[in-house]
């Protein structure tokens, strides 16, 4: 019985997982997604009590992986550079770098997971941010502290803003490299994790290192 529970668990987040990513929260039903993890109806709230908490842990459970590598290779990277700060090149990229390689995946999930993480910026569902927020917060300081190194020139509320910006087309960038091709008339491909890594960095580089705004 306990197989067939974890068994169940496991379709129903991976189906949500594939739902929430191509219709977004409010596009997919409870139903809906039993239905194709041929499951009841009970099961959601038995394994996840609401909508709610199943949109939250199937977020959470493509996260939480990707986090672990990028903080490793931050960790690596942090020893290997000894008394001197990791190159602010470095640290965009492993902040990046693992979030793009997943949208370039051939694996499904690898794509969904892609677009549920840069989807649930567009959509603003204010239950989330408690639960995300927190799972974050020491992981995301981590990577602000390593990149606030390049930046000590700037105001701490600019640096903020900056990083704010750098984040936001970061969660772009993951909800639209699977339709590139569509949005520059060709110009572009779609889910090129080399190229996307390579232009995000000298983005986030130049954003962060830009002479202080004058106000």
């Amino acid at each position: 019985m306990q197989t067939s529970r974890r068994e169940a668990r496991g379709r129903i987040l991976a189906v949500a997982i594939e739902h929430f990513a191509s219709h977004g929260y409010h596009g997919s039903s409870v139903r809906e997604i039993t239905q194709h993890a041929g499951v009841n109806l009970a099961a959601v709230n038995y394994h996840f009590r609401s909508k709610e908490s199943l949109y939250c842990e199937a977020l959470s459970s493509v996260l939480r992986p990707l986090n672990k590598i990028r903080l490793q290779r931050l960790d690596r990277s942090a020893e290997l550079a000894g008394n001197h700060p990791v190159p602010l090149e470095l640290v965009i990229e492993i902040f990046a770098a693992p979030l793009f390689e997943i949208c370039g995946s051939s694996t499904p999930l690898n794509a969904c997971a892609a677009k549920l993480i840069g989807g649930s910026m567009f959509e603003p569902l204010p239950f989330i941010q408690e639960s995300i927020l927190m799972e974050q917060q020491a992981f995301t300081t981590r990577f602000a502290q390593a990149i606030r190194l390049h930046a000590r020139r700037i105001s701490a509320s600019e640096f903020m803003w900056r990083l704010s910006f750098v984040v936001g087309a970061l969660h772009h960038t993951l909800a639209t490299m699977h339709r590139m091709e569509e949005m520059t008339q060709g110009l572009c491909k779609n889910n090129d994790a080399g190229q996307t890594t390579a232009h995000f960095v000298q983005f986030a580089v130049n954003t962060i290192h830009a002479p202080a705004t004058t106000m």
